[in-house]
């Protein structure tokens, strides 16, 4: 790796604990001076469950919101093109680093969220969110051209997305190479730089009331109880092309480092809507104008402990990223 300037090395460093599917981490990017250019890396991705890239595309956009934050924390100011060559699908964001102010108090309060926000696939307290804290995780949403539609315990619809989520795991099981995809990422050695160590899966549960996903790599017997209070939420754009995708993940990430300086953490059920027929049934049933592009459940929780990360030094590159059998 040629030598990177100090900030733009700890701002990587930052933008890479953006959550991604299975801790899949499908990013790189090439860094000439103070310009970087993102791209998605599909050798790393879902290519059976996520065929289109729309979870890619996600995962790339928490990169590029984190990316943003981190700057600002170096006194910089990350001026960011979404998606701008026509030729190059690949090319998720060109950013330009430039001088700026110092940071505000709320932006310096994003910037040490990034380092403590963790995916938890734990126990949450069995209460929802407080209200203010919704409000302002909506806003951080809507900051980024996404919406987010909380699914209350009173919600009548609440037990309807719990069995659009069940039905979708259940086909999901019969799939031998979906099983296979999964495996690759789940319950992985410790010493792995990504993917989700067994470790941290999480018990499992026999309940199918408790708002959380089902892993196979699930650890325990029997099944853990878990709350049945905590908020769940669908995170939706107006529309559906990679352009909304990338604008999905900056505003997950947004709402969820505003969610983890209150000691809110997420716990994302992405099997409903990566087969197409529940995917649909989902936005049916909850009557949403946009796309959903997430749905998770939320609560409070000690931090989590976090999955591994890869280093600086692995997702820079000097080439663009090829896609895998051309």
């Amino acid at each position: 790796m040629d030598v990177v300037d100090a900030r733009i090395e700890r701002i990587l460093t930052a933008a890479a604990q953006a959550p991604s599917v299975h801790n899949t981490q499908p990013w790189t990017v090439q860094v000439q001076g103070n310009r970087i250019a993102v791209h998605a890396d599909p050798s790393r991705q879902l290519r059976h469950v996520d065929p289109t890239g729309r979870e890619m595309y996600i995962s790339c956009g928490a990169f590029l919101f984190n990316l943003r934050v981190a700057a600002r924390r170096e006194s910089l100011k990350a001026v960011v093109a979404v998606l701008p060559s026509p030729s190059d699908d690949l090319l998720v964001g060109r950013v330009r680093l430039e001088p700026d102010a110092g940071p505000h108090t709320d932006e310096l309060e994003l910037s040490v969220a990034v380092g403590r926000r963790a995916t938890s696939r734990a126990q949450f307290d069995d209460q929802p969110l407080d209200l203010d804290v919704l409000r302002e995780m909506q806003e951080a949403a809507r900051d980024e051209e996404a919406d987010l539609r909380a699914i209350n315990p009173s919600d009548p619809v609440r037990t309807q997305v719990l069995e659009l989520v069940r039905r979708a795991e259940a086909l999901a099981a019969e799939d031998a190479i979906a099983r296979s995809e999964e495996s690759t990422w789940t319950a992985t050695d410790p010493n792995r730089e990504d993917g989700i160590p067994a470790d941290l899966l999480g018990p499992a549960t026999s309940d199918d009331e408790a708002p959380v996903r089902h892993f196979w790599g699930s650890t325990g017997s029997g099944g853990a109880a878990f709350e049945h209070r905590s908020t769940m939420a669908v995170l939706s754009t107006s529309g559906d092309s990679r352009q909304d995708w990338v604008a999905a993940g900056q505003g997950l990430e947004h709402l969820l480092l505003v969610a983890t300086t209150y000691f809110v953490h997420a716990s994302f059920a992405t099997t409903v809507l990566e087969n197409p027929t529940t995917r649909h049934d989902l936005r049916r049933a909850l009557d949403l104008a946009g796309h959903p592009q997430m749905l998770m459940r939320l609560g409070y929780s000690r931090t989590p402990p976090h999955t591994p990360r890869r280093t600086v030094e692995e997702i820079i590159t000097s080439k663009r990223p090829e896609v895998p059998g051309t």
